[in-house]
């Protein structure tokens, strides 16, 4: 009995030790709030968004192409007797460029004036006659329809003789000929290209959705290959149909080209101004979290990192425009976003 009574002694001592020794149960919202607390805050950069000036602007491709273009060619077969342009030149309207052989219709042309001045005789005598009833009107009339033929081949031949000069039809830059004197020429002979290159268009085509955007007399800034400066030109026609093909609409530019800089031909990158605003929130590319049901960004609000759902406007090289999503004065993270997610604690390194 005495033993029962020990070992009961033993076992309330153990069990009251046990329950003075026994580790305190932490709440485990506890823990977690002592986590966080510990938890080292991620280094950011930032940015307050501010309004800014931009400039809506499209950019697309044309070409350049001379104010004015002809391909010389002979509206009559012959040979060339001489040449007159020297390749590369400036020539002005009516400069003779060549000279067919008209040595033919020459002859000819003296021929009919020799037969000219037969009919006008046969037909006032004619006329003299009928005058007298020395004969009748058909006899007459015969005569008189003689002379008026002969005068109608003469000026053909005179029609003839002209086509054998060949003119500039305009101011301009003859190019590289593809005749000698002595060639032979038939109507197909291409014989020089000429360009009239000042002022010189801008051609390109705008897709229909900015139709009501693009106006007659809107400045275009562009540049050429192997030019680092932009030019700039004035919209002088819109094409009044839409291209079914490409959805586009075609429009050109006049640019006043008298350096000689702009070459017909030359490709061209194009941009146009559409509008302008004063007070566009503007942030950088970078700080755009692309998701799959839109676009991100990451703000901060008393140093916890909150996300934003934005809708996106005109972009540049290095920036876009917020147009719904965040105002004025609002901070966003632009760098260290990987680190990140809505509910980290952040620090911002700097913020601009």
């Amino acid at each position: 009995m005495k033993k029962t009574w020990i070992w009961l002694i033993v076992i309330a001592a153990a069990i009251t030790l046990l329950v003075i020794f026994k580790p305190r149960n932490t709440d485990a919202s506890g823990v977690q709030k002592n986590q966080k607390a510990q938890q080292a805050a991620v280094i950011v950069e930032g940015r307050v968004v501010k309004p800014s000036q931009i400039a809506k602007q499209i950019t697309v491709s044309g070409s350049v192409l001379s104010n004015e273009e002809v391909t010389l060619q002979s509206q009559l077969a012959g040979v060339i007797t001489h040449i007159y342009f020297t390749e590369g030149s400036h020539v002005n309207k009516g400069d003779m460029l060549v000279k067919i052989d008209d040595a033919q219709l020459q002859a000819q042309l003296q021929k009919d004036e020799v037969a000219k001045q037969l009919a006008q005789v046969t037909e006032e005598r004619q006329k003299k006659l009928l005058a007298i009833n020395g004969i009748s009107q058909q006899d007459y009339d015969i005569a008189l329809n003689n002379l008026n033929s002969v005068l109608a081949d003469i000026k053909l031949l005179q029609v003839q003789i002209n086509y054998t000069d060949i003119r500039a039809p305009f101011d301009g830059i003859v190019g590289i000929r593809n005749i000698s004197e002595g060639s032979y020429v038939s109507q197909n002979t291409v014989l020089v290209n000429i360009e009239e290159t000042s002022p010189i268009k801008i051609d390109f085509f705008v897709p229909e959705k900015y139709q009501s955007q693009v106006q007659k007399s809107e400045q275009i800034n562009f540049n050429v290959s192997g030019y680092s400066n932009l030019f700039q030109g004035k919209i002088y026609a819109i094409d009044p149909k839409i291209d079914e093909n490409t959805r586009s609409i075609h429009v050109r530019a006049l640019s006043d080209n008298k350096d000689g800089h702009l070459l017909p031909g030359a490709f061209a990158n194009i941009n146009i101004e559409l509008s302008h605003s004063d007070s566009a929130l503007m942030i950088p590319t970078e700080a755009i979290v692309p998701q799959i049901s839109g676009q991100l960004v990451y703000t901060s609000k008393n140093g916890i990192v909150t996300s934003s759902t934005v809708d996106l406007g005109i972009r540049t090289d290095s920036t876009v425009e917020i147009v719904k999503g965040l105002k004025k004065g609002d901070t966003i993270l632009t760098r260290g976003l990987q680190l990140v997610h809505p509910g980290s604690n952040i620090k911002f390194k700097s913020v601009y």
